[in-house]
């Protein structure tokens, strides 16, 4: 006897909640990380994430 099971067809934001929740399991066991902000000072230099940041929230003040 051939069986066919479908299941119903999951909304788009069940399962990207379901990733988020399984992401944050496998990372339960790792350090926190440091800031956003801190880590692009790390890799470009204060002055320079200064102004990346800047440029970037620039277009939501208006």
């Amino acid at each position: 006897m051939d069986t066919t099971v479908t299941f119903p067809a999951a909304r788009p934001d069940a399962l990207d909640t379901l990733l988020r929740h399984c992401f944050a399991l496998e990372r339960a066991g790792e350090a926190p990380r440091a800031p956003a902000r801190l880590r692009l000072e790390q890799a470009v230099g204060p002055a320079l994430a200064r102004r990346l940041v800047s440029s970037l929230t620039a277009g939501s003040r208006r």
